[in-house]
């Protein structure tokens, strides 16, 4: 029953997060060649800072309070309201703080502006952000992923109504605050129907928590440092085109990384239910969900890396095609940020949280510093190496620290069937005659074949998660 639920939820959460790509893609299609490369490099510096309120602002508090809610016979209304407040209390401080300090940035006026409404959508998505761990207990993320699509529809929306009217930057950045403002209002009372969530002060109970869930604050933040950092460093050392250019190959890669993130967010109340109570359940989810992210990474990097400037094309247009090589090497780090969720929330389920935010420490130090030697040198090409360079770093550090301090064991996944079915699609690409899309429908037909041929995949696990019928 649970496969099933699992499996309906991320086909619901699937097909609206493809619809929301689709929506982001076509939003940023438009803005790339409304703004130019100068103006999306602006726009992108706004995107980064909110990602940074985003970081400074986590506490820690989405994957504690997950953890928490999870545990058996945990009462959830206690619990969320509690948090929730604490949640209003931060995000409206770090708005205020960003108030007063956002004038001494080096940067226009209208970027300024730009960043002080994603601080005020930062209020809104931190708040309904808490609120997903509540649908991830009830495997119910299918709801949120409807919302969220709505909210990229209404942005959408108004970006379409901006450049038709060509009401400018500061429009633009204000759909950002709308959909923030839209997907919370509707997440907070769709989250209802499990638990009714008020604001209730709790001095004590705050500083028992974030004595818990401060080491993950800190861990988002640092993640924050070596995951988007580079974009901010991009805009103290190169001018806003490069930013631009850059920031067309991030988004994509951007647009992706739900994936990992949703299978993970679905997962990890499992983790935390079982990796104490029964470790083999723990291991086998663990690596069924290895499995997955390695059936899909070998295809996702062979496609991209021979479609990055058919892809580049359609996004950005004609002015952005120096981010075909950026985004070939992105790709990379887009394979590793996989593991590296599964790997980093293992830790985070077994409680070792403090374990991981030194790791993560180290990681955003290697990262600020080589990004500070080659962004003056090598510009976005040498952001989108440190990007992969880190990212390999985090899967390294928290593969080694899962295996050594929780109970996790990988076990086989066929690994070496699985490089040679990308190895296939590889000669595809070089040999085939068609054009680089048929090719491609092509190339995918002939991988899920050699899985299923070399019993990679088996009609075991197809049929395991179809729905049963009664």
């Amino acid at each position: 029953m649970i496969a099933q639920k699992i499996t309906y939820n991320i086909i619901v959460n699937g097909i609206a997060k493809v619809l929301s790509i689709a929506l982001a893609l076509f939003g940023i299609g438009m803005l790339t060649r409304y703004l130019g490369p100068d103006g999306f490099g602006k726009y992108a510096t706004m995107l980064a800072f909110f990602a940074f309120f985003s970081a400074i602002g986590d506490f820690g508090l989405y994957s504690i309070a997950t953890r928490e809610i999870s545990r058996k016979n945990a009462d959830e209304q206690w619990i969320l309201s509690r948090i929730f407040t604490l949640r209003l209390i931060i995000s409206c401080t770090i708005f205020m703080l960003a108030t007063l300090s956002v004038w001494f940035l080096p940067y226009e006026n209208d970027v300024k502006v730009g960043i002080l409404i994603a601080a005020g959508a930062f209020i809104f998505s931190s708040s309904y952000g808490l609120l997903n761990g509540l649908f991830q207990k009830h495997i119910a993320i299918d709801k949120i992923a409807i919302v969220e699509l709505s909210g990229k529809v209404i942005q959408i929306a108004i970006i379409v109504t901006v450049i038709k009217l060509n009401l400018g930057f500061i429009t633009v950045a204000l759909a950002l605050f709308i959909s923030m403002l839209w997907n919370f209002i509707f997440i907070f009372i769709l989250s209802r129907k499990f638990t009714k969530i008020s604001l209730k002060l709790d001095k004590a109970y705050w500083k028992l928590f974030l004595k818990e869930s401060a080491p993950m604050g800190v861990s988002a933040f640092v993640t924050f440092l070596y995951f988007k950092v580079d974009i901010i460093l991009l805009s103290f050392f190169t001018t806003s085109s490069d930013v631009g250019i850059y920031g067309v190959a991030y988004k994509i890669i951007e647009t992706l990384v739900f994936f990992p993130a949703m299978v993970i967010g679905l997962m990890f109340p499992l983790f935390s239910r079982y990796i104490f109570t029964n470790k083999k359940i723990f291991i086998k989810l663990s690596n069924i969900i290895l499995k997955l992210f390695m059936l899909i990474v070998v295809p996702l990097v062979i496609i991209t890396l021979f479609l990055a400037s058919d892809i580049i094309n359609i996004v950005g247009g004609s002015a952005f095609g120096e981010a075909t090589g950026v985004l070939q090497i992105l790709i990379f780090a887009l394979a590793f940020i996989f593991f590296g969720h599964l790997f980093t929330n293992i830790l985070i389920a077994g409680e070792h949280q403090k374990k991981l935010m030194f790791a993560l420490i180290i990681a955003a130090i290697i990262n600020i510093t080589a990004n500070i030697i080659l962004i003056p040198q090598y510009s976005y090409t040498g952001a989108a190496i440190v990007s992969v360079g880190t990212e390999l770093f985090v899967v390294l550090i928290t593969l080694f620290m899962a295996l050594r301090y929780t109970p996790y064991k990988i076990t086989s996944i066929k690994l070496p069937f699985i490089i040679l079915s990308g190895g296939a699609m590889i000669i595809l690409y070089i040999t085939a005659p068609f054009a680089p899309f048929i090719t491609t429908g092509i190339a995918i037909i002939l991988y899920g074949f050699l899985l299923f041929i070399f019993r990679v995949i088996t009609r075991d696990d197809i049929l395991h998660i179809l729905p049963k019928r009664s």
